[in-house]
């Protein structure tokens, strides 16, 4: 059966059979990746290994899927496999958080710039709002709406109160990594010691007794004293809390998604008063908006369950299973990565390779992101000037590869110089003179220390 592609301005035809044969591999560890991959294993042939593993293993007219781009081993496999013509699909399991995205730490090993512009061919997106804000970082022609396929087996409900049970359940929640500056995590620490209190103080809300779910992460639970019952982070036990909760009260997390897909009155815990790539109908960013918070979660009115319908609508798509879209953009890509490798020719993937759902146009994207003028370390080196872009990045990777080999060196001399202080301690003459410097200087050390304390 013929394969045609139609890209922008030119049509790329394979007449012969389908070559739609190649590996499919989801990149990363079982931990990192399983829960991931789940979903698609029951549809593909799927096959979950390493970065390393997928750059030795990776043919042309393979497709490898990324969960992240944040940390150079997966950046490095990136363009490692796409010079040799490996599909590859980013596949976005969950929002887009400021303080991730813009306020990390100075010595934060994840690229700065992640997804500014996204590294891989195409890139999944979970729902319209991210697709827009994509486009407006650069990556037009790779965005393709598909959703969360480890939802797909949720079922959107509305949330009806229970007349035989009057206590009031919250889930109280914190993201997989709850804070990136130690400034972030004073302030999500002191807004659930602040939600704690309040609830211990009032008890009932609504006149319903009061009853907290707590899944904290990051050790929060032992900071804030309270019984935690979080098992794992991959999602496993999540569905059965939010099945028990009334409402839901988390830090900017993939959760709020779920929580809003079950129909539960969901709000955002958020003292840094960051900006928000996926809105809630109620936000608590200071101590004094708790009370009315909490009773609005207890009886939440109509508008804002719609307003969080609406936000729900634009963030997640989920008016066709995500795995049926991922499943379908995952062959598309293998069959036009195959005509590539029979073609001996470079991969060019069309925009738009699924068709937008209904309800899901993005519309007008916006002002594009000026990522030169943000990210002024990557000035030097606009992405719009090809060959200095070229020539920055070859005088990059030897500047690396030097650094990487006085390294080398100097590791190798320390180890010279450990073997040699071995050597003397172990001399019978000069070992026992050594090792009598040592302690003196040990002593000498204590008694200065001792008198500084007394001044």
């Amino acid at each position: 059966m013929a394969a045609v592609f139609r890209a922008k301005h030119r049509n790329t035809t394979w007449t012969g059979p389908s070559l739609s044969t190649g590996t499919i591999f989801y990149v990363g560890t079982e931990a990192e990746v399983g829960h991931h991959a789940d979903p698609l294993t029951r549809r593909l042939a799927v096959r979950i290994a390493e970065p390393e593993t997928v750059v030795r293993d990776a043919v042309a007219g393979d497709v490898a899927v990324f969960y992240s781009e944040h940390f150079e081993r997966f950046r490095n496999a990136i363009r490692s496999l796409q010079q040799r013509r490996v599909a590859t699909l980013y596949a976005i399991d969950g929002i887009l958080e400021w303080r991730n995205a813009w306020e990390n730490r100075d010595d934060e090993p994840a690229c700065p710039w992640t997804m500014r512009p996204v590294l891989c061919d195409k890139v999944a997106c979970i729902g319209p709002s991210q697709a827009r804000t994509l486009r407006q970082w650069g990556n037009t022609d790779k965005v393709e709406v598909v959703g969360i396929p480890r939802f797909d087996h949720l079922v959107r409900s509305s949330n009806p109160k229970s007349e035989s049970e009057p206590a009031f359940r919250l889930l109280v929640m914190t993201a997989k990594w709850p804070g990136f500056t130690e400034h972030q995590r004073r302030l999500i620490t002191q807004s659930l010691i602040d939600l704690k209190d309040w609830v211990s103080n009032h008890k009932t809300v609504c006149g319903r007794p009061i009853e907290l779910i707590w899944r904290l992460t990051g050790g929060l639970d032992r900071v804030v004293g309270i019984e935690n019952e979080l098992r794992d982070t991959t999602g496993e036990d999540l569905a059965s809390a939010l099945r028990r909760a009334d409402a839901t009260i988390t830090t900017p997390s993939t959760t709020q998604l779920e929580s809003m897909l079950l129909g539960k009155p969901t709000a955002i815990l958020d003292y840094t008063n960051s900006p928000l790539y996926v809105d809630a109908a109620w936000r608590v960013t200071a101590v004094s908006q708790l009370e009315a918070t909490m009773e609005q979660l207890c009886e939440p009115p109509a508008e804002r369950m719609h307003y969080q319908d609406c936000v729900l609508e634009d963030a997640l798509q989920c008016e066709e299973n995500a795995t049926n879209r991922m499943t379908r953009l995952i062959e598309s890509m293998r069959e036009i990565a195959a005509v590539g490798a029979a073609q001996n020719r470079p991969l060019v993937f069309p925009q738009n390779l699924l068709l937008t759902p209904h309800g899901s146009e993005t519309g007008n994207t916006g002002a594009e992101l000026d990522a030169a003028e943000i990210f002024r370390e990557r000035a030097e080196c606009e992405l719009d000037d090809l060959a200095r872009l070229r020539v920055e990045l070859a005088d990059a990777k030897r500047e690396v590869k030097l650094l990487r080999a006085t390294v080398g060196q100097l590791n190798a001399e320390l180890g010279q110089a450990h073997a040699i202080f071995d050597t003397i301690h172990q001399h019978p003459i000069a070992g026992p003179v050594v090792r009598t410097r040592e302690r003196i200087l040990a002593w000498a050390g204590k008694v200065k220390s001792t008198k500084g304390e007394s001044n």
